[in-house]
């Protein structure tokens, strides 16, 4: 899956939204089109998305982690 920035001129696919859209998400052959955002939609989708499914912060590879570390430390 993709998201990428369009430059052609495309209304937005949401269903009352009349704006130009500036992005374009393709699902390399599950879907037989792209899929055409406008900024304001993306980023209300954006926002109803992060309700759902928030991402979780990877382990940093500086820190040892404690059964690495000896006891003297």
């Amino acid at each position: 899956m993709e998201l990428h920035e369009i430059a052609h001129r495309v209304k937005c696919d949401f269903y009352g939204c009349n704006n130009l859209a500036k992005y374009s998400f393709t699902t390399k052959g599950l879907i037989k089109r792209d899929l055409c955002f406008c900024e304001e939609c993306l980023r209300g989708m954006y926002k109803e998305i992060s309700k759902l499914q928030t991402p979780k912060g990877i382990e940093s590879p500086f820190k040892l982690k404690k059964r690495l570390r000896r006891g003297d430390e």
